[in-house]
């Protein structure tokens, strides 16, 4: 027998339900195109539930693209606590760990996407995830930079490495729409991975 949710639990459960059903609808069909009322009934909710937890459709839609990425910063900002070792495989651990990511969040990679396309229209969570970029480089400059000592990495600049590693990243999910589980991702990771430049017999 499952315990009894408390209330604040229950209200928890159904703002997640109607986040996630948000981010589905506004990666499939865009902010414009996507209703309120679409929203409350993918989530099985009446309209009103909606902004019970969200002031607005803007400010729904910006919670669907800050809150994700919440979760994820640590994987991107705290890389040498997260993934231990010698550059080459703090690197390579940290690759995996982002490819498996982004290749499970496939819906909030287009939202991410249409973000980026049109900073315009949405510039608080375009400056987000243009301050996301900046710390991810600023955190993992001094882990390139050591695996360029070490011979590990190509003598290029750490910023354009990072930059280009992100690109690649968000760009998985225009390529590609194999399932997670497929092979592919692992050559995904691999490729990632060669961007950094790592000598093969290091």
């Amino acid at each position: 027998m499952e315990p009894r949710l408390t209330n604040d639990e229950k209200k928890r459960r159904k703002r997640s339900t109607i986040l996630n059903a948000a981010i589905k609808l506004y990666s499939e069909n865009g902010f414009a195109e996507t209703k309120v009322a679409e929203i409350a009934k993918e989530a099985g909710v009446s309209f009103g539930t909606v902004f019970t937890y969200f002031d607005s459709k803007e400010a729904l839609y910006e919670t669907a693209i800050l809150e994700p990425l919440e979760e994820i910063k640590p994987y991107f900002f705290e890389i040498e606590e997260h993934f231990k070792g010698e550059p080459l495989e703090v690197v390579k651990k940290m690759v995996d760990c982002h490819v498996h990511i982004f290749s499970t969040r496939s819906e909030y990679l287009r939202l991410i996407q249409q973000v980026i396309a049109r900073p315009d229209r949405f510039p608080k969570p375009f400056n987000e995830l243009n301050d996301f970029v900046n710390t991810f480089i600023d955190c993992i400059y001094p882990v390139i930079e050591a695996g360029q000592r070490l011979g590990y990495f190509y003598e290029e600049s750490p910023s354009l490495i990072a930059e280009s590693y992100l690109s690649i990243l968000n760009g998985m999910r225009l390529t590609f729409i194999d399932e997670y589980t497929n092979s592919l991702w692992k050559d995904i990771s691999r490729q990632a991975l060669r961007l950094f430049g790592p000598i093969s017999n290091k």
